[in-house]
């Protein structure tokens, strides 16, 4: 906590102490001034000295009120800007993960943490900047001010004060752990949840509502349990401070009474007495609450650090190369491996090939033979374990993350759109792109959908691009790709979802558009990937072939099965 809070403007937080002791000052002299004019009501016959104290006490309580306004607000702004900073480095950290290191964490904790975790700092943080001078100056000034008042009742406080510790301590022994396990269960919750809204189709193609309501049920009442549980625990400090407050109340009154008879206590100091012992206790029960509440804070903390902390696995190296693509290009795999963590063999391993300007590679194979983990080798989404990916002899790894990107056009698997318009998705591709720009790469894209759109481009896109169809989705993709004319094309799969001649049209389009760049192929219909220049053709991991779709026809005979398998012995036309 205590790092996350170092986070924090320390000129900002002094001008919050100093207010916040002034506010104290302001309320704590008030019981005093009002014993003042009690004791001097029932002993003197001058309304003057009444009304004096009286507008004393006025103008100290509108001071305080008005310090206890800008204190406040300093403090929830303060609280609210670490909030703001913390989101802000655990997704720019989050923006630079791999693809490895947000397995590590999966998507629904790291959504908790961004949101719930740090909404507890931020709470936890109003609560100290309000309570942690506040509550501790009230009860010791509170303390001697009852002293001064009257020494023979100050037993009272001595008792009142370590029962109630007694019993705080009791419950935050139980509530603490029963808090801890509701950040788990939160991020359960969350999980769920989150399945269930990216996964309706496939929930309702498999008439699978029914248990996946019984599932959010279960996670939910989980939930809900441990936080009843939290909450009752939680609810009996009031009943503790009451009991506590009345016990106190007793013995004050039942004693001060008889320091009245004697004529050793005014009834003016009694009442103030009174008021401070309560001022006493409920600092008592601010400081406890401060205290639970951190533990919270504290297991919130250490879950955002951890996001922080975590070094990405690719990073740029200190000294980078720059990539000069504005003549010839290569793009070369030398002897390139990679692999999971934690599994049994690498996904591709030996992978050598060396694609030149103006050519088209075809990557075809079946499901698993690593097709689109060399794509995702490509852009440098994953980290080559062994072997080089060279651009024009000089190993991606030695080039800056962003400049390697600008040069290459990437359609993922997964058409994946943002929400907001069809424009502002194209410009993922090219932040400066024209009208003219978006019009052509749609051209090209065959999406001619977007012209019969009454918005055009600027028709709503909803997250994930839901209002339209997969082929749709794609073909925004495949634009978003082209936009920028970049020097290596890289399309992993993303003409799946068009029907042939779509797919003929699109690869006739796209011909004088990569006729100087490198273009990447990743497919699993043979159609799309006939006419490339050359076919690559994998399994297992590896490269069990190479070369022109009619030279692989006659020498290799996995590509004659998968020719087979989708053609029926049919000829192939690669229009």
């Amino acid at each position: 906590m205590l790092r996350i809070w170092k986070l924090m403007d320390t000129k900002t937080i002094i001008k919050i102490v100093l207010l916040i002791a002034f506010e104290a000052t302001g309320f704590l002299i008030l019981p005093t001034l009002s014993s003042i004019i009690l004791n001097e009501s029932t002993t003197s016959n001058d309304p003057t000295i009444i009304w004096t104290i009286g507008a004393i006490m006025l103008v100290f309580n509108v001071l305080a009120v008005i310090v206890a306004t800008f204190s406040t607000k300093m403090s929830a702004k303060e609280s609210q800007g670490l909030g703001d900073t913390l989101r802000k480095k655990v997704f720019n950290r989050i923006m630079s993960f791999s693809q490895e290191d947000l397995s590590k964490f999966g998507p629904s904790t790291l959504i908790t943490r961004t949101t719930n975790d740090v909404m507890q700092i931020q709470l936890v943080t109003m609560m100290m900047l309000r309570l942690i001078i506040m509550s501790p100056m009230v009860m010791i000034v509170s303390t001697i001010f009852a002293y001064r008042v009257q020494p023979e009742l100050a037993w009272v406080i001595a008792i009142t004060l370590p029962i109630m510790a007694i019993f705080l301590s009791i419950i935050f022994k139980f509530a603490n752990p029963v808090f801890r396990s509701l950040q788990g269960k939160t991020d359960r919750l969350n999980q769920v949840f989150r399945e269930g809204l990216t996964g309706i189709r496939v929930i309702r193609a498999f008439n699978t509502t029914n248990y996946e309501e019984n599932r959010f049920d279960d996670a939910n009442q989980d939930f809900r349990n441990t936080a009843i549980k939290a909450q009752t625990i939680l609810g009996l400090m009031m009943p503790t401070m009451m009991l506590t407050l009345g016990l106190s109340n007793v013995l004050t009154f039942a004693n001060g009474a008889g320091l009245i008879v004697e004529g050793t206590m005014g009834v003016g100091d009694l009442i103030a007495f009174s008021q401070y012992g309560i001022q006493i206790l409920i600092s008592v029960l601010q400081i406890a609450m401060l205290f639970f509440f951190i533990p919270r804070a504290q297991v919130s903390a250490e879950r955002i650090l951890q996001v922080i902390d975590t070094e990405p696995t690719i990073q740029d190296d200190e000294q980078t190369v720059p990539l000069n693509v504005n003549g010839e290009i290569t793009l070369e795999f030398d002897h390139v491996d990679f692999g999971f963590p934690q599994a049994e063999r690498p996904a591709v391993q030996d992978i050598n090939f060396t694609a030149y300007q103006g050519e088209t590679i075809a990557i075809i194979g079946g499901t698993g033979s690593g097709k689109t983990t060399i794509g995702n080798l490509i852009p440098r989404l994953y980290e080559a374990t062994k072997g080089q990916v060279k651009i024009n002899g000089v190993d991606i790894k030695d080039v800056s993350q962003k400049e390697l990107r600008q040069y290459i056009g990437f359609a993922p698997q997964q058409a994946l759109l943002f929400s907001g318009t069809i424009r502002s998705n194209l410009k993922y591709g090219k932040p400066d792109a024209t009208d003219e720009d978006m019009w052509h790469a749609l051209e090209v894209a065959q999406a001619d959908f977007v012209k019969d759109l009454p918005e055009g481009l600027d028709a709503r896109v909803e997250q994930g691009g839901d209002n339209f169809s997969g082929g749709q989705r794609q073909r925004l993709s495949i634009a978003r790709a082209i936009i920028n004319q970049p020097a290596i094309y890289v399309f992993d799969d993303s003409f799946s979802a068009l029907d042939f001649e779509t797919d003929a049209k699109l690869r006739e389009a796209l011909k004088p558009e990569t006729k100087d760049a490198i273009t990447v192929i990743i497919a699993q219909r043979v159609n799309t990937v006939v006419n490339a220049d050359r076919i690559l053709v994998t399994d297992n991991g590896e490269i069990v072939g190479q070369g022109t779709h009619e030279e692989l026809l006659e020498t290799n005979e996995l590509y004659r099965d998968i020719v087979h398998s989708q053609t029926k012995g049919d000829d192939v036309d690669g229009e």
